[in-house]
C-alpha cells in the first residue's frame, strides 16, 4: 500500500465513512476509491484536493500527490530514486500532517507521521551526496516529530529514543534551524522529566546559534527562562525573558523557516506568560497568556498546543500534558544498554 492509500484509509475509517460515501462525496466510483487505497492507482492533484475536502484533512492528502505528470512518471521509472522535489515533498507531508493535528489530535495523525518519517530516512539514504544535507534536514524534522508524538501520548521512552535520533540527524545537516528545533523538543522532554537544570542546557544550546531564526531564538529564550524558574533561579529567568523580548522584537514573519508557520506575535507572547506562571507571577501570566491566545489566528487558538495554557491559568495549574506530577517525575522508561553506555561515556 502506498502512503497515499494508508493515509487515505486511515483519514477515512476515522471519518467513519464507507467507500461508497466517500466515493459519493468525491464523485468517483467505489471501485476507484479502493484502488486508491489498494495504491494500484493514484488520483491526479485535482481529485486529490476533493478527497481532502470530504474528509477535511486539511490538505493532507493532496500534498502526497505530485502536482506535476513528468514528476508522476520520474516516480513510476525509478521508485527509489531520491530528487529535490522528493526532498520538498517529503517536508512539504509533514508540514501539512502538523496542520491536520492542529484541527484534531496527535493521536489522529501518529501513524502517518510514522509513515512519513519512515519514508524520509529512507530518503536520506538513498540520496546523492549532493542532496545529503537537504535530506537528512528533513529525516530530523520527521524524526522531532514523531518523537513529539510519542511525548504527548506518555510515551517517554519511544519519545527520547526518537528526539535523540532526531538531534543526530540535525546536526549532520548542519542547518542551524533544524538543530535548534530537535535540541528545543528535547529540553521539553527533560522538563517534563522534572529536569529542569537539564532542559535550561538544552534550550540554551538550541538558542546560542545566532544563524538561528530569531523566531525560534526568542521561544528557546522563553523556554530557558521556564526551565530556570523551575530549578528556582528566577534572576537568571529574569534576564532570559528580556532575551527573549528583544529577539520577538527582531522577527520578521514573512520569513519564517518552513513548518514554523505557528510562530505568531500571539504565540511568542503566550510563551512569555508560561515562563512567568513558572515563576508564580500569575496575574501576570494569566494576562500574557490570555493577550498572546486571543492576539492568535483562530486556527491556531483551536489547537490542543494553544488550548492547554487557557485551561492551565484558569485551573492554576500546568498542564497535564507538559509537566508530569511529582510522583512521576524522574519514572524515565527504561532504554537500551547500548544507550545508557554512550550516554555515560
Amino acid at each position: 500500500m502506498t502512503s497515499f492509500g494508508r493515509t487515505l484509509r486511515l483519514l477515512r475509517r476515522r471519518a467513519g465513512m464507507s467507500q461508497p460515501d466517500l466515493a459519493a462525496k468525491a464523485f468517483v466510483s467505489q471501485p476507484t476509491i479502493s484502488r486508491f487505497e489498494s495504491g494500484d492507482r493514484t488520483p491526479d492533484p485535482a481529485l486529490a484536493v476533493l478527497l481532502d475536502e470530504a474528509l477535511a484533512a486539511k490538505g493532507a492528502l493532496a500534498g502526497l500527490v505530485p502536482a506535476d505528470p513528468d514528476r508522476a512518471g520520474f516516480q513510476a521509472r525509478r521508485p527509489g530514486a531520491v530528487d529535490k522535489t522528493t526532498i520538498l515533498e517529503g517536508e512539504s507531508g509533514l508540514v501539512q500532517l502538523r496542520k491536520l493535528e492542529d484541527a484534531s489530535s496527535s493521536a489522529d495523525v501518529t501513524p502517518m507521521v510514522a509513515a512519513r518519517t519512515e519514508m524520509a530516512v529512507q530518503a536520506a539514504k538513498d540520496a546523492p551526496y549532493a542532496l545529503r544535507a537537504a535530506a537528512i534536514g528533513v529525516a530530523a524534522m520527521g524524526t522531532a516529530y514523531l518523537g513529539w508524538c510519542h511525548f504527548l501520548a506518555g510515551r517517554y521512552g519511544a519519545a527520547e529514543q526518537a528526539l535523540d535520533s532526531a538531534v543526530a540527524y540535525a546536526y549532520e545537516s548542519q542547518a542551524p534551524d533544524r538543530v535548534e528545533r530537535t535540541m528545543s523538543y528535547r529540553g521539553v522532554l527533560e522538563l517534563v522529566w522534572g529536569s529542569p537544570a537539564a532542559a535550561a542546557s538544552m534550550f540554551d544550546a538550541a538558542r546560542r546559534d545566532g544563524r538561528a531564526h530569531p523566531a525560534l531564538r526568542a521561544y528557546d529564550s522563553g523556554q530557558q527562562a521556564r526551565a530556570l524558574a523551575h530549578a528556582g533561579e528566577a534572576r537568571e529567568a529574569d534576564r532570559l525573558l528580556l532575551e527573549a523580548d528583544r529577539l520577538a522584537g527582531t522577527v520578521d514573519y514573512s520569513d519564517l523557516p518552513v513548518g514554523a508557520y505557528w510562530y505568531t506575535p500571539g504565540w511568542l507572547v503566550l510563551r512569555q506568560g508560561v515562563a512567568m506562571l513558572a515563576l508564580g507571577r500569575t496575574a501576570a501570566a494569566q494576562r500574557e497568556i490570555g493577550q498572546g491566545y486571543a492576539a492568535m489566528p483562530a486556527e491556531h487558538r483551536q489547537a490542543h498546543w494553544a488550548r492547554q495554557w487557557i485551561d492551565a491559568i484558569h485551573a492554576d495549574r500546568d498542564p497535564s500534558d507538559l509537566v508530569l506530577s511529582p510522583q512521576q517525575r524522574g519514572k524515565r522508561q527504561a532504554v537500551p544498554p547500548r544507550r545508557v553506555r554512550a550516554r555515560q561515556s
